[in-house]
């Protein structure tokens, strides 16, 4: 049976994913057994997600999570998340490949005789979603095999919202997302698109001609009109998708003088002026991304000086910490049974300004937070720099400016990167033991 098959596919996700306890083989059938069971007689309720609220910078974000790693309810969910991936082919926006993109796109379209730039935003995009709007609309239309048809059905009656949180958030946001995508595109198919990028919720579109603000608002409100408030879906409740006016952005050439205006997107913010006859054009990172990043070194810093906290006074972890952030981290994993790449970390985040950092093109607010924000850091907290970061030394192995130059990298690979008693001796170092409770490595799961 196919629906089998996703059940152990989906226990097997969640074990991998799992980094407090290592099932073995024999446990992820017994669970899988259990679980199988519970499938059959229906012991399933999707009402029983919990509700939370996550402060991300200042930010209040609402999410729904199923509680158990193998409850029942969180194992359908994944199950659903991968067939409805089969189902539509869903292929996910790669913020990289976009942002690359971007770049060269921007490159070319300020050398250009006239150019439209246009930045919009879904508010609150997933809590906004109708799973019912979209089973009605786009699934049941999709789904031949009526057991999964109902199982769907029934999560989608139950959830309401693609919530955040949830592992079908993604997917059922993203599968009516394409049918905006192709609206948007097709209206303005005639008007010199050169870029239209939407990663999630974050859309982008750059016309090598002028295009009237308005015109441009009424497409996309059109679009989200004619997908996501179709009148002849008569279900509840209706999605709630909107723009976000507070993040909607226009530039037209004709409008750009010799003060800078600006938009952002993906956490990158692009600078244009015409200071004389020439498109001036500046690459750096969103305020509200800078900011987010020194409060992680603030946080760091506040474990080593906070008496009542675990990590005070251990000024080797808070090395490591600030030395791990600084570098870009490589690693390996799984997808499916092919072993992959993966790399994570701020300087893979915003790597596209590593080709530009000793260029004019590199914003100056910019530069200079990748220069000093770990020693401005200290001077916030009000403490002197310590050895690490004096001399020499502090500005080459320490430094956001100077590392993404280097791409300073952490090799988490065997055989090329730490070997295993580099990590026995790095864990030792900043106080972490080499052995679990049982008396067994906790190092590269040895």
């Amino acid at each position: 049976m196919r629906f089998e098959e996703e059940i152990m596919k989906a226990v097997r996700h969640q074990a991998a994913n799992d980094i407090e306890t290592i099932k073995t083989n024999e446990e992820l059938n017994n669970i899988f057994a259990s679980l199988k069971s519970d499938i059959e007689n229906a012991r399933y309720d999707f009402s029983r997600s919990n509700s939370i609220v996550l402060n991300q910078n200042g930010k209040k974000r609402f999410v729904k999570q199923f509680s158990g790693a193998y409850s029942i309810e969180n194992i359908l969910c994944q199950c659903i998340k991968q067939i409805l991936d089969k189902a539509f082919r869903v292929k996910y926006p790669n913020r990289n490949k976009s942002v690359r993109s971007l770049f060269d796109t921007l490159s070319t379209t300020k050398q250009m005789s006239d150019f439209t730039i246009v930045k919009f935003d879904f508010k609150d995009y997933f809590n906004s979603v109708s799973s019912v709007y979209v089973f009605e609309k786009f699934l049941k239309v999709k789904l031949t095999d009526r057991f999964e048809l109902d199982i769907i059905k029934t999560f989608a009656e139950n959830t309401k919202y693609a919530y955040a949180g949830l592992s079908t958030s993604n997917v059922i946001a993203e599968i009516i997302a394409k049918y905006f995508d192709s609206i948007v595109r097709n209206a303005l198919i005639s008007k010199g698109v050169l870029f239209f990028e939407r990663y999630i919720d974050d859309g982008l579109i750059i016309f090598n001609e002028h295009v009237e603000e308005r015109e441009c608002r009424d497409v996309i409100c059109q679009a989200i009109e004619s997908v996501y408030r179709d009148k002849m879906i008569d279900v509840k409740p209706k999605c709630k998708t909107c723009l976000n006016s507070s993040k909607f952005v226009y530039v037209s050439k004709r409008n750009i003088c010799s003060s800078p205006v600006s938009f952002d997107y993906l956490g990158y913010e692009f600078w244009l002026s015409i200071p004389k006859d020439k498109v001036e054009l500046r690459y750096g990172i969103t305020k509200s991304k800078q900011d987010k990043y020194s409060d992680k070194i603030d946080k760091f810093i506040f474990c080593y000086t906070e008496m009542k906290h675990p990590d005070y006074d251990n000024l080797e972890l808070l090395r490591h910490r600030i030395a791990a952030f600084t570098s870009r981290e490589v690693y390996q994993g799984k997808k499916f049974r092919t072993e992959i790449w993966k790399t994570k970390g701020f300087i893979t985040n915003y790597g596209e300004l590593r080709y530009i950092l000793d260029t004019d093109l590199i914003e100056y607010n910019t530069k200079r937070f990748l220069e000093k924000m770990v020693e401005e850091a200290f001077v916030r907290a009000k403490i002197p720099l310590p050895y690490f970061l004096c001399g020499s030394q502090g500005k080459a192995g320490y430094n956001l400016f100077e590392n993404m130059k280097k791409n300073k990298t952490i090799l988490l690979v065997e055989h090329i990167g730490y070997d295993y008693n580099a990590l026995v001796k790095l864990c030792k170092q900043i106080g972490i033991s080499d052995v679990d409770k049982n008396k067994k490595s906790a190092v590269m799961g040895l």
